[in-house]
């Protein structure tokens, strides 16, 4: 295995603990069944929330970067 494969395998796995990081902040936010499968329905008595807040914006960017390091890793380690 080259160094250039190691370095993708650490960045993965840094990318991977901040998805599940993010994933179990939010289920402590919806901490109610619903939460669990992303219902969010709590929040909808009054009103859809506008935006998103920053912890959220931060998941998607680490889901997204985890997304694209699952394809390169790949491509490096063929």
């Amino acid at each position: 295995m080259n160094v250039l494969g190691i370095i993708m395998i650490i960045v993965h796995i840094l990318l991977s603990v901040g998805v599940i990081f993010f994933a179990l902040k939010r289920m402590q936010k919806n901490a109610e069944l619903g939460g669990a499968f992303g219902g969010g329905a709590s929040s909808a008595h009054f009103g859809r929330e506008k935006g998103f807040d920053s912890a959220t914006k931060f998941e998607m960017v680490f889901t997204a970067l985890f997304m694209v390091s699952c394809f390169v890793t790949t491509m490096v380690l063929l």
